[in-house]
């Protein structure tokens, strides 16, 4: 609440962090026509990455959709949730893909506890409007409205 007892109201649009980034590496290489090598990184949030064979993002991109909304890779034989083994579509080429997930709101980077991420929710259901958040920013915006 402000000083006029009015609730305040966040703009979250002014603070956004993409709540995913990506690591895709390059664990084992072949005769790549895009000249990947072994120990190759790439790290990227939303934009393709630069330098990274177009086939190969194209191809990985239902991993990096089901980690970007908490899909869980043990599912899919993973020891962990937010890794992925993947190979690119000629096969020859390996990225380990790594998802971290971040607040919203600060950028800080959430921790995954027992397999599963460690975050608060805030939200406006008025407005159809929520982001996952960190502690901090879960006590220092609770009593705030959230608005794009």
């Amino acid at each position: 609440m402000n000083q006029n007892g009015e609730r305040k109201t966040l703009k979250i649009g002014d603070l956004w962090h993409e709540p995913v980034a990506f690591r895709a590496s390059v664990v084992k290489e072949g005769n790549c026509r895009a000249n990947h090598k072994k120990g190759q990184v790439f790290e990227f949030v939303w934009c393709t990455p630069k330098g990274m064979c177009g086939e190969s993002f194209v191809g990985m991109y239902p991993v990096l959709h089901s980690l970007r909304v908490l899909g869980d890779m043990r599912e899919l034989g993973s020891p962990h949730r937010h890794i992925r083994v993947y190979n690119c579509p000629g096969r020859v080429i390996q990225f380990e893909i790594e998802a971290t997930y971040r607040c919203n709101l600060c950028g800080s980077e959430l921790p995954i506890e027992n397999g599963e991420v460690q975050s608060k929710k805030l939200e406006n259901p008025e407005q159809h409007l929520w982001v996952r958040v960190c502690s901090d920013c879960s006590k220092k915006y609770s009593n705030t409205e959230l608005v794009w």
